[in-house]
């Protein structure tokens, strides 16, 4: 499957990917916006694909991919009935605003208008201050509730469908869905 704004697109893992995410997943510019930014080992991140995403399909993991590179990941993980945690991570996300901004859409247009999810939560660590300017500017709200290390901000589908911002995305640069792109 393929979800594509212009030139951004969120391209579903495969197991050929495992590597080019590993990168992704380990760049310094990605760590450092996590909690625990400690760098990861290939041998933990291949567990990682090997119990999340190929035994069982615990995240929903995209490739985001910009003038032909793989630059990012999308997320969704602990899918619960209808409800979800939503993550992006770009490397050196500060020069890709636009590429962040298309593919946080993106997976959030996969959330709810694919899987048909009611809420999407985002845990923003409370010292990453662009990530949670980040999110509010995307529709999120914080929900105010008290996290412990983090921002817990939530978008409905409701929202997603009527707020400016979404409305806005969606006039300005449109959605495709590809979903056998071979």
């Amino acid at each position: 499957m393929q979800i594509s704004s212009g030139d951004v697109a969120l391209v579903a893992f495969d197991v050929s990917m495992t590597e080019a995410v590993f990168d992704i997943r380990n760049h310094p510019s990605v760590r450092e916006g996590m909690l625990n930014s400690s760098p990861l080992t290939l041998e933990s991140h291949k567990r990682w694909v090997e119990e999340n995403l190929l035994r069982e399909r615990r995240v929903h993991l995209f490739v985001i991919e910009s003038a032909q590179q793989s630059i990012g990941i999308a997320l969704l993980r602990n899918l619960q009935q209808d409800t979800a945690e939503i993550g992006v991570m770009v490397v050196e996300a500060d020069q890709h605003a636009l590429v962040c901004y298309k593919a946080a859409h993106l997976i959030g247009y996969y959330a709810f208008e694919l899987l048909d999810l009611r809420r999407v939560y985002s845990y923003v660590p409370r010292r990453n201050r662009r990530a949670l300017a980040f999110n509010l500017h995307c529709g999120l709200q914080d929900t105010g509730k008290p996290s412990g290390d983090y921002h817990e901000l939530v978008l409905t589908q409701s929202d997603s469908r009527t707020h400016q911002t979404h409305k806005k995305f969606r006039e300005k640069y449109g959605i495709k869905v590809i979903r056998d792109p071979q």
